[in-house]
């Protein structure tokens, strides 16, 4: 992938936004061969985001974050909406956390290239130890977007961490991925059923994978308002279901077979029921539509 990108990227001096555009070009296009792998936030995801992005009116001092770098390809997307948001300023204005430190370094390297270094900071560890440095860094109330896209199990820990620290500006998005798969069904309980939130979920297919639905989550924040009420056991459970799955899809469970397009598409169709049954429903993306940004 490296190579692939190294080697079809301008080498000239990066420009915003013609660099980071011809850098995400490039990786949709690694991710379209059949050889290749890449699980990225592409085609109606990518434009959820946008949306996403767009609908807070930004403060000089306000920060996104995104839980789960990967290689870098949301970073550097961020990196580009900031930019058009906040008055193309070349401050540092998008924190990304990356767990893994090859993974890391790849996005670093990709971030240069796409001339988007100076405005992403890439943290390396666990969400839950970094979140600290956000306060610590930038203030409270400070965090204007969060973008959750790794283990899905543990949203809702991360979210709740930043709300009891005030890291949290009253109107601030808050978007998670694989919502419906392979899930992240206690994120979606706090969202829907605390009284700090309110909630839209979308239904999009994978990008990608045409066949397969899985859900992305926005919402809110109102300002804290109390605690969610405990979700019900059957929802214990499938969290810690979808950890298995999880752990299947990335070859860690070798005994049970790897998972094929049949069994992600029947997987996240479980995963939806235990939402339908409770009266989450997901509006289907429709794609990107003119919003008004709100005051905060």
């Amino acid at each position: 992938m490296i190579d692939f990108v190294d080697e079809r990227m301008n080498r000239s001096v990066p420009e915003f936004p013609r660099s980071p555009s011809q850098l995400l070009s490039l990786l949709e296009t690694f991710a379209q061969s059949r050889e290749h792998w890449l699980k990225v936030a592409g085609g109606a995801k990518g434009e959820l985001l946008e949306h996403a992005f767009s609908l807070r009116k930004w403060e000089p001092f306000e920060v996104a974050l995104e839980c789960g770098t990967f290689v870098g390809y949301t970073a550097v997307r961020f990196a580009t909406l900031m930019w058009r948001s906040c008055a193309k300023h070349s401050v540092a204005r998008v924190m990304t956390v990356e767990v893994d430190p090859v993974h890391a370094c790849i996005a670093r390297h990709f971030l240069d290239l796409a001339g988007a270094s100076r405005l992403v900071e890439v943290s390396i560890g666990q969400v839950r130890d970094v979140i600290p440095r956000i306060v610590e860094d930038f203030g409270v109330r400070t965090l204007g977007f969060v973008f959750m896209d790794y283990k899905g199990s543990i949203f809702h820990c991360d979210l709740e961490s930043l709300e009891l620290m005030n890291a949290l500006s009253v109107n601030s998005i808050e978007v998670a991925d694989n919502v419906a798969l392979p899930g992240a069904p206690l994120l979606l309980w706090h969202l829907a059923f605390g009284p700090s939130w309110t909630l839209v979920v979308y239904a999009m297919m994978e990008f990608l994978e045409p066949n397969t639905e899985d859900w992305m989550a926005l919402g809110r924040y109102k300002g804290h308002a109390g605690e969610a009420p405990p979700a019900p056991k059957s929802w214990q459970r499938l969290s810690w279901h979808t950890d298995h799955m999880r752990r299947r899809a990335t070859g860690l469970r070798p005994t049970e077979g790897d998972m094929f397009e049949e069994d992600r598409v029947a997987y996240s169709r479980y995963v939806r029921r235990h939402f339908l049954d409770v009266g989450i429903v997901a509006m289907p993306w429709q794609g990107m539509v003119e919003t008004d940004t709100d005051g905060g």
